[in-house]
C-alpha cells in the first residue's frame, strides 16, 4: 500500500480476496457480494484507516485476516503465514466492534484464558497481565467482575485480550467505542507507540477525525471494492486557494482562471480548486502578472471527512 523504508516488510498480505455469502430465502438461494478481488498490504510499523459506509465489507475484510472466516477466492497471509494457521494465529490480535465477555468472570480470568489459548506459558501470561494492566491502566478494576464494567472498561480489556500475546499484526474494530474524551486521547498515544515499535494497525471507524490525528494511510470500501487507498487519498487532499483581493475580482477570474478552477468569485476574493500544492505558487504569481492586487492567500485543505463524503457522493 504504501512503499518506504519504515514500511518495506509486509506484515498482512491480501491477494485477490473475495468473499460472498449465500443465504437460504424462502427456499431460493441468495448470494450477497461482501468483498470482491481485495488486493492490499501493510507493511510494518504502518498504520490504516479503513474508512467506507455501512456494510462496505470492513468487518468482512477485518474478519478475513483474522481467519474467522474463509475467503470465497484469494488469499490473506499474517507474517508470512496462512491466515487460520497457528503461526498467523500467534502473531496477530484482534479486537471486535462489540467485546463481550461472561459476567461472572474477572478481567484477570479473561486474560488469563486467552493467554492460554495463545499457549502462552502461566508465567507469561502473568507477566503480560501485569504489564498491559498498566499501560493500559486497568489496575483498579482488574480484579472486578465483567458484568460491572462500563463500555469504555469493556473496550480497554478487549484491547489488552488482542495484545496479549504482543501481535505484530492489530486489527481494530471501532476502538474508541464508549471511550470518553481523555480514554481517546490514550487510545491515540498508545496505539502510536505500538506503531513506532513496529506494530502493524489496522482500524477500522467511524470517527474520522480520531483516524485522521493516527494517520495519514487509509483504505476506502465501498461495497465491497478499494475505491481508493494509500497515496490517492493523500494526494487528493489539497482543496481550495483563497484569494482575497483589493478589487475586480470577477474580471481577474474571467481572464486568468480557467472556469473549471473557479469555485466562487466576489469583487474582493477568488475561491480557486487546486489538486496540488505545487500549483500555488504558478497560480499566484499569474494572477499577480496580470494586475491582480493581493491581499491574502491561504490554502484550505480537505480533511479526511471531506474526502470521504466527496469519495462516497463519487459513487451515488
Amino acid at each position: 500500500m504504501i512503499d518506504n523504508d519504515k514500511k518495506q516488510t509486509a506484515v498482512v498480505e491480501c491477494k485477490q480476496l473475495t468473499k460472498i455469502y449465500k443465504k437460504l430465502l424462502a427456499g431460493r438461494s441468495k448470494a450477497v457480494c461482501a468483498l470482491q478481488n481485495i488486493s492490499l498490504s501493510v507493511g510494518k510499523g504502518q498504520i490504516v484507516g479503513l474508512i467506507g459506509p455501512n456494510g462496505a465489507g470492513k468487518s468482512t475484510l477485518l474478519n478475513l485476516i483474522a481467519g474467522l472466516i474463509f475467503p470465497t477466492e484469494g488469499c490473506v497471509s499474517v507474517c508470512g503465514h496462512p491466515a487460520r494457521s497457528i503461526e498467523a494465529h500467534s502473531g496477530l490480535g484482534y479486537m471486535p466492534e462489540h467485546p463481550t465477555f461472561l459476567g461472572r468472570y474477572s478481567a484477570r480470568a479473561v486474560l488469563k484464558y486467552h493467554g492460554a489459548l495463545s499457549g502462552m506459558s502461566s508465567r507469561n501470561i502473568h507477566g503480560q497481565i501485569d504489564k498491559w494492566t498498566e499501560q493500559l491502566e486497568m489496575t483498579e478494576y482488574i480484579d472486578r467482575q465483567c458484568s460491572d464494567f462500563s463500555q469504555g472498561m469493556k473496550q480497554r480489556l478487549a484491547l489488552a485480550v488482542a495484545l496479549i500475546n504482543d501481535p505484530q499484526m492489530l486489527l481494530l474494530d471501532e476502538p474508541s467505542n464508549g471511550l470518553d474524551p481523555v480514554g481517546i486521547v490514550q487510545l491515540r498515544n498508545f496505539l502510536k507507540t505500538l506503531s513506532e515499535e513496529g506494530t502493524a494497525i489496522v482500524i477500522s471507524s467511524h470517527r474520522l477525525g480520531e483516524l485522521e490525528k493516527l494517520t495519514s494511510d487509509y483504505l476506502f470500501l465501498y461495497r465491497g471494492q478499494i475505491v481508493s487507498f494509500g497515496e490517492k487519498i493523500a494526494s487528493s487532499r489539497v482543496g481550495q486557494l483563497r484569494v482575497e483581493l483589493v478589487s475586480n475580482g470577477h474580471r481577474i477570474a474571467g481572464q486568468l482562471l480557467p472556469a473549471s478552477k473557479i469555485i466562487s468569485t466576489s469583487e474582493t476574493e477568488l475561491l480557486i480548486a487546486v489538486e496540488y500544492e505545487e500549483e500555488v505558487p504558478d497560480i499566484v504569481c499569474n494572477l499577480v502578472k496580470g494586475g491582480a492586487r493581493i491581499k491574502s492567500v491561504s490554502l484550505q485543505k480537505e480533511d479526511i471527512e471531506d474526502v470521504f463524503l466527496r469519495l462516497y457522493q463519487e459513487r451515488n
